[in-house]
């Protein structure tokens, strides 16, 4: 499986688990005291929030790093018609999987915008 498929993939899934708990979780309240502090303070929307951030920045990382690496492959093909055929699927992929991160962000922007009524970080 192509990485590309899988940040295109990883996008769109962290973007339906955001939309999913935004909608509908609700505050925990613990009245007696008796549950721990958690290891991450915030409502279930702003900690996914949180893991959605790291996560569209870790797929642009990663797009780039295959963009870098896919212009290594096409520098060093040397002519060689199957290496170049193979750099350029890399570089297409890793611009898509690139776009479909950076809509992705944007499209979860828009969402706690405009329904949620929310801003953020993101």
């Amino acid at each position: 499986m192509k990485l590309s498929r899988v940040l295109a993939g990883a996008s769109v899934g962290a973007t339906n688990l955001y939309l999913a708990s935004a909608t509908f979780a609700q505050e925990a309240t613990d009245p007696g005291g008796f549950l721990p502090d958690p290891p991450v303070k915030g409502t279930l929307p702003e900690i996914v929030q949180k893991v959605l951030t790291w996560i569209l920045g870790f797929a642009i990382v990663v797009a780039v790093v295959v963009i870098i690496a896919a212009g290594y492959m096409y520098i060093t093909a040397a002519g060689d018609e199957t290496k170049i055929k193979k750099a350029t699927t890399t570089l297409t992929w890793a611009i898509v999987g690139l776009i479909v991160a950076f809509v992705a962000m944007l499209l979860v922007r828009f969402v706690m915008t405009s329904f949620l009524g929310r801003t953020g970080d993101l």
